[in-house]
């Protein structure tokens, strides 16, 4: 191909390719670009960057090319002092502020050296001083879950609810993973659900992967029944890219748009405080509980990691924190 102007029009012998315009091209790639990252990373990426341009703001320093002494001070402040909402904030989130100021300058064109001796050493003081182990979410085991359905009613929000909850918990999903699931995603055969999720946090790129759920040995607490329950319930009974969770007004009515992965995390945290469970629980939660009481049970980690899509035991580890220590445990194999 040559470029003409600005339009590329085929090579001699090529005839049978189309002349697109440059400019045309331009606008696809600018939207694939937009698309390399996903939606909540691109947020906190702009929000990082408000914050960057607030801190420039008030000692006067340029933004944009940003001079690597001052963003080694602005993560100083960050970690020592405050951040966004006022409180100082974990290494990890510091590092992102960082990729925001590292990607903001790539989009317009610029580099930014993130490895400057000054602020690379500053960021492993960071790490060393201030990094504690991640606290992960705790893990909601089976009584919880139970627990839980119990307080629900039979209005739909309700149904949608227990719905949420028990699938959540039965497929060790993200929130996300959760509000993302479309009605073309959900394949009921043989008494078996099939869950396509076509895009994760680990999975940017959209490979995709799919979850089998079983049917519960309780039809009050069986993650199938719920889903099918509700689905009836919100006439979502058709395939398409439809989303299967809603929001539900205060008439009862289902709304067209999907629901927010937020409001999955108020779901979760209402249902545990109307079973008067009185530990700090989230969304994430379900995924955790998910992990802990599989391996409690004695599921192979091989599954369970197929199940939630966790790359490596490592990841797992981080979630099986209540399993009992004295289960499958290596001081037994030693001969003593």
């Amino acid at each position: 191909m040559e470029k003409q102007g600005r339009a590329l029009v085929p090579f001699a012998g090529e005839a049978g390719m189309p002349a697109v315009a440059a400019s045309k091209l331009e606008t696809v790639s600018a939207g694939l670009a937009e698309n390399s990252k996903a939606p909540n990373t691109r947020r906190a990426y702009e929000s990082d960057w408000a914050s960057w341009e607030e801190f420039c703001a008030a000692h006067k320093f340029v933004p944009l090319p940003a001079d690597p002494e001052h963003v080694k001070l602005y993560l100083v402040q960050l970690t020592t002092e405050f951040g966004v909402k006022g409180k100082t904030l974990r290494p990890r989130t510091a590092e992102r502020h960082l990729a925001a100021i590292a990607t903001t300058h790539c989009a317009e064109g610029l580099t930014f050296d993130r490895h400057y001796p000054a602020l690379a050493k500053t960021l492993d003081g960071i790490r060393r001083t201030f990094d504690r182990s991640q606290k992960g979410a705790l893990a909601l085991r089976t009584a919880d879950i139970i627990a839980m359905c119990q307080t629900l009613g039979r209005d739909i929000r309700s149904q949608r609810n227990k719905a949420i909850i028990l699938l959540g918990f039965a497929g060790g999903f993200r929130r996300s993973e959760i509000v993302g699931l479309n009605a073309e995603d959900l394949e009921f055969k043989n008494k078996i659900l099939r869950v396509t999720v076509r895009r994760s946090k680990t999975d940017q790129e959209g490979r995709g992967r799919i979850v089998v759920i079983f049917p519960g040995e309780n039809p009050k607490t069986c993650p199938i029944a719920a889903l099918r329950v509700w689905l009836e319930a919100a006439d979502l009974k058709d395939e398409g890219a439809d989303p299967i969770f809603r929001p539900v007004n205060r008439h009862s009515g289902v709304e067209l748009n999907r629901l927010s992965d937020r409001a999955v995390d108020l779901i979760v945290k209402e249902a545990c405080h109307a079973a008067e469970l009185t530990e700090s629980y989230s969304a994430h939660s379900l995924r955790a509980g998910h992990v802990t009481e599989s391996l409690a049970r004695g599921a192979r980690r091989a599954g369970v990691k197929r199940q939630t899509g966790h790359a490596s035991d490592a990841m797992l580890d981080r979630y099986d924190r209540e399993a009992d220590p004295a289960l499958d445990n290596s001081s037994l194999s030693l001969g003593l």
